[in-house]
């Protein structure tokens, strides 16, 4: 008797996507680890042979290094929600203030050697800084959720100084020149930003 054989292409065609997705992820996790590690300049020879795939397949993959540099900081930014503390808005201002800056310092020393690898690349690279919009962006929104209660009470002009003074004192640059320009560990950095931080927010927020 003989057997019949399925002539339904949806199996093959499945396993050759996942395939394609788990070939994709490497490509991906390897550019992340390079960086990691201290590459802030990785070239597509070195990803692939950090991801154990050919060079023709990264290129398979991503037009070029200009769209794994997209794909990479999208996805990484898409990480921030598994890596960022949730700051309760129903606590006094010094709990909101603490936990924030908590939060600020994970999510900086997280993103430390991608903020490092971006900024070598970001004046020729309009996807790059596209990702650092969308990142300051996210900060922003940040802000303006944990101190909705005080800015509420603001003039709009200086609600604005005070989104800005937040990005200056807690952003990606101000953590940048922490850990690498002063050498602090990230609990000092994150408790020297607190001070500072209160020491602003006073001055913008409670006067």
């Amino acid at each position: 008797m003989m057997r019949q054989v399925s002539s339904d292409p949806r199996p093959v065609l499945d396993g050759r996507l996942a395939r394609s997705v788990r070939t994709r992820k490497a490509v991906i996790d390897a550019l992340v680890a390079l960086y990691e590690e201290g590459d802030l300049s990785p070239t597509a020879v070195r990803v692939a042979g950090r991801a154990g795939v050919a060079l023709r397949t990264v290129y398979g993959h991503f037009a070029d290094m200009e769209s794994l540099f997209a794909e990479a900081g999208d996805r990484e930014l898409d990480r921030l929600v598994e890596v960022r503390r949730e700051v309760r808005v129903d606590q006094p201002y010094d709990q909101r203030l603490a936990a924030f800056v908590a939060n600020r310092g994970v999510v900086l020393e997280w993103l430390l050697p991608i903020m490092r690898s971006a900024a070598m690349r970001e004046p020729t690279s309009p996807q790059l800084l596209r990702n650092r919009e969308r990142f300051v962006a996210l900060g922003d929104a940040e802000t303006r959720w944990v101190f909705a209660a005080e800015l509420a009470a603001l003039p709009v002009a200086r609600r604005a100084e005070v989104v800005h003074a937040v990005h200056l004192v807690a952003g990606g640059p101000a953590w940048i020149a922490l850990r690498l320009d002063r050498g602090l560990e990230p609990d000092a950095a994150t408790a020297l930003l607190l001070r500072v931080l209160a020491a602003t927010l006073d001055d913008l927020l409670l006067r």
